[in-house]
């Protein structure tokens, strides 16, 4: 550390020193600093080395000259006469952006500031200036605002709400347009959740907490909000951290809130048109499977009725007979079908809820189709002993066992056909176990499809699963199949009740 003994009274600056030293600080300095004598013409008595990079050609020697004799472009010189006229007549410091070409065309943007300097003895004061090369930050401004303009304009025609959060502050911002002008409106967390549909907001809610949590690195979401509208429109939000704190933690986020109005519509006409192929390929099957099964039982009728009047005995004519009534059972049980389907598609299919006991659904079936089964095969109601009241639709459950139990005895040619129920916590199991020909694991996703027969040699309509599935699906219930080839099949379906025991007192006898 350097002694301080000298007094201040007799202390006096090295001048020379310091204007070397002063010299040398100016010609380092990454400005361009010049001076003018507003007295001869603004005829320059000083320029920095930097300036010599704006007009090459007289390099070194500025000193005596004014800026028409060291620019190329008269008209620029003209400006920075005009702007130092401005400032002598004024005597007020001013500051602005201007051009200047150099000596190889290049175009700088100079950031430059200009003031007078009072001189001793009266005589006309210096004009001092300063000016930064600004080019490249003008140019990265200029390229910053054309990326913000394509970036609004972006998100204009695809509808898009740009939103950033401050996790710090609580505050987060939304940026949209209103008239064609942008608008940023700041809220708070809880100001933001209003908007949201309330079905939507528990699991925004904890989307936005995961993500703040740093659980998760990308917040993606899709809700309903009426952020500036009157009625809930659906958006997709995605966010991304961009600031973390020391620890890792999320500081600030941005993301964008999208639109799906016109995704949703979108999606709603090619449901529309799917709906309207499949319609029209379901009424080119039904036509074609329905004038195959029509014709096929009237074909029979007609056949066997011109045969009856030359039957010449009464036993071939019984057979007739019975060929003729089959085929009526048929044709009335195809057109029941149809009509049911019909219902059911157009809502008008009634469906009664009454209270009735389950052994008055299952048990009767026992004996009926005990009759219509093969010689040998065994078709047992599995019970256990119990009975229960339940309030349901006891005309379509009964539609749907009877479907069940008529393919079980159709495909099984012996062993046995053992059907039932089963309680669940919801409601009720039902069950058809056969011992039949069992299903092809290429067709157990298609069988409860409308026109679909496992054997065309056996007589059906196609139709009968198809509308089990519907009857269960109206009743909230679930329909399916487990089956292996050549050893036998499970129909299953479930539907909601809550089944109360009956007392051994109570049973019906």
């Amino acid at each position: 550390m350097v002694e301080n003994n000298v007094n201040k009274e007799n202390f006096k600056p090295d001048y020379d020193d310091l204007s070397d030293i002063l010299s040398d600080i100016v010609n380092s300095l990454p400005v361009f600093l010049f001076v003018k004598d507003t007295g001869y013409d603004l005829r320059y008595v000083f320029s920095s080395p930097m300036m010599d990079n704006l007009y090459t050609n007289h390099k070194g020697d500025v000193v005596g000259r004014t800026d028409f004799d060291l620019f190329g472009k008269k008209e620029e010189a003209a400006l920075f006469r005009k702007k130092d006229f401005e400032i002598i007549k004024t005597g007020q410091s001013q500051r602005f952006f201007e051009e200047s070409t150099d000596d190889n065309g290049h175009i700088h943007i100079m950031d430059t500031m200009k003031s007078l300097i009072s001189r001793k003895e009266g005589k006309p004061p210096y004009l001092m200036g300063i000016s930064w090369d600004v080019t490249e930050q003008k140019e990265f401004e200029k390229n910053l605002i054309a990326i913000n303009r394509r970036f609004m304009l972006a998100c204009k025609a695809a509808k898009v709400i740009s939103w950033t959060w401050d996790y710090k502050t609580g505050f987060g911002e939304l940026l949209h347009f209103v008239k064609d002008q942008v608008k940023i409106d700041r809220f708070k967390r809880e100001d933001y959740i209003a908007f949201i549909h309330p079905d939507d907001r528990p699991l925004l809610i904890e989307r936005m907490d995961s993500f703040i949590r740093g659980e998760t690195p990308l917040l993606k979401c899709n809700f309903r909000t009426t952020f500036y509208t009157n009625e809930y429109i659906w958006y997709e939000d995605i966010g991304e951290v961009y600031e973390w704190d020391e620890n890792g933690k999320p500081l600030k986020s941005v993301g964008l809130l999208r639109d799906l109005t016109a995704d949703i519509r979108h999606e709603e006409d090619i449901r529309a048109v799917h709906v309207a192929e499949e319609s029209n390929r379901l009424k080119s099957t039904f036509l074609a499977n329905m004038s195959h099964e029509i014709r096929t039982p009237l074909n029979a009728i007609t056949g066997f009725s011109t045969l009856l009047k030359d039957a010449e005995s009464d036993e071939e004519r019984q057979e007739y007979i019975q060929i003729i009534q089959k085929n009526c059972t048929f044709l009335s049980q195809l057109v029941n079908d149809i009509l049911d389907v019909s219902k059911i598609e157009s809502g008008k299919m009634d469906f009664v809820f009454t209270s009735f006991h389950l052994d008055d659904l299952f048990a009767p079936q026992e004996k009926i189709f005990q009759m219509k089964a093969e010689k040998g095969v065994k078709v047992k109601y599995e019970h256990g002993g119990n009975d229960y009241l339940i309030v349901s639709e006891f005309t379509r459950l009964n539609q749907v066992l009877i479907n069940f139990l008529s393919n079980a005895v159709k495909f099984t040619q012996s062993g046995s056909i053992c059907y039932g129920y089963k309680l669940t916590y919801s409601g009720l199991y039902v069950y058809v176990t056969d011992t039949g020909v069992g299903i092809e694991e290429k067709s157990r996703a298609s069988i409860f499809e409308r026109f679909v027969k496992l054997d065309s040699f056996k007589q059906g309509t196609g139709l009968g699963l198809s509308i089990c599935k519907m009857i269960v699906t109206k009743l909230n219930g679930e329909i399916g199949v487990k089956s292996e080839l050549g050893k036998g099949s499970t129909f299953w379906f479930t539907f909601p009740c809550t089944p109360v025991k009956v007392p051994e007192d109570e049973k019906p006898s």
